[in-house]
């Protein structure tokens, strides 16, 4: 499994093209995506910043969405002044949401799939261990 929220700030005077980006992707993964359990987006509170929460079932599911045409060929750098992603684990009894796991790809997983391992690394926190 694997959840991760990210924190963006967009560049000044994009917003509206961010939002319109932000909402034709929410459609299409999950028009098109099996192996989603959330993806949502959010303003915050400070100015031009906005956070989504992304979870997948499996590694290779967030794979398959970081490949698809619909994410991969955005504009986004067009449109993003600074982006920050943090590998997020459920607290027991707290969070509907599965563990955060980095298990190996399947053997015949694509390359283009294996090439987002080394761009989009899940990074298992070694402290939660002790905490699931």
């Amino acid at each position: 499994m694997a959840t991760l929220l990210a924190r963006l700030k967009v560049r000044a005077g994009m917003e509206a093209r961010w939002e319109t980006m932000m909402a034709e992707l929410v459609d299409n993964t999950l028009a098109h995506e099996t192996g989603v359990i959330r993806y949502e987006y959010w303003k915050g509170q400070e100015p031009r910043t906005w956070y989504g929460l992304l979870s997948f079932v499996s590694k290779l599911a967030f794979f398959t969405h970081q490949d698809a045409p619909y994410h991969r060929d955005q504009p986004y750098g067009d449109c993003i002044e600074d982006m920050h992603l943090e590998w997020l684990d459920p607290v027991d009894g707290a969070s509907p949401l599965p563990h955060t796991t980095d298990s190996p790809l399947p053997a015949d997983t694509p390359d283009n799939l294996r090439e987002w391992e080394n761009r989009s690394p899940i990074q298992v926190a070694d402290w939660w261990a002790g905490r699931r």
